[in-house]
C-alpha cells in the first residue's frame, strides 16, 4: 500500500508540474528570408524572430511581436553592402498561414529596404538612387525547441527513476 501511495504521489506531482509548464506561452519562432533579382545583382538575406502574442495569425512589429531582426544586402554592382537591425525596423508584418505575405521596411538613414507584398516588388535606395526587383521574398521557418519539452522529458525520466528505485526497495 505504501508503494502505491508513493507511486501515485510521484505521478500526481509530475502531472501537475507538466500542466503548469505546458500552460506557459509558446516561444518565439525564428524566420529566415531572402530576396534575389536586384538590378546589378546581389541578394537580401535576413532573419527575424517573433511570437503571435494576440493570436491573429500575424507577427507584427507594430504589435511588439518582433523580438529580433537582422538583414544584409550584399554583392550588388551599384550599391555598397549594408545591414540593418531591430533599431532600423519600421514595419514587419508576417502572416503565419501564408509565407509569401511578408512586408518589411527598414532604414538606417543612409540606405533603406522595402518589400511590397501586394505586387512582390522590392525596393532598395541608397544615396538618392534606387534599384528594384520583382522576385518574391522567400521565407522559411526555423523552429526553436521549447524548453518545456526538455523539462517534461527530464521530469518523466526522474519519475521513472524514482518509481524504479521505490519498487526495488
Amino acid at each position: 500500500m505504501k508503494k502505491l501511495i508513493q507511486s501515485l504521489s510521484i505521478g500526481t506531482t509530475g502531472l501537475t508540474i507538466a500542466m503548469v509548464i505546458g500552460s506557459q506561452p509558446v516561444n518565439a519562432l525564428t524566420f529566415e528570408f531572402s530576396q534575389l533579382g536586384w538590378q546589378g545583382g546581389g541578394e537580401v538575406t535576413g532573419i527575424f524572430s517573433g511570437d503571435d502574442k494576440n493570436g491573429d495569425n500575424t507577427i507584427s512589429f507594430r504589435n511588439n511581436e518582433v523580438s529580433a531582426y537582422e538583414m544584409t544586402f550584399a554583392d550588388n554592382l551599384t550599391f555598397t553592402e549594408f545591414s540593418h537591425n531591430l533599431s532600423d525596423l519600421s514595419t514587419l508584418e508576417y502572416m503565419l498561414d501564408n509565407p509569401e505575405m511578408i512586408r518589411i521596411i527598414s532604414s538606417d538613414g543612409t540606405s533603406s529596404y522595402d518589400n511590397n507584398l501586394i505586387n512582390n516588388t522590392g525596393f532598395i535606395s541608397q544615396g538618392g538612387s534606387a534599384i528594384t526587383t520583382n522576385e518574391p521574398v522567400n521565407t522559411s521557418v526555423k523552429e526553436v525547441p521549447e524548453p518545456t519539452s526538455s523539462i517534461g522529458f527530464m521530469l518523466f525520466g526522474l519519475g521513472a527513476y524514482l518509481k524504479k528505485k521505490i519498487s526495488t526497495n
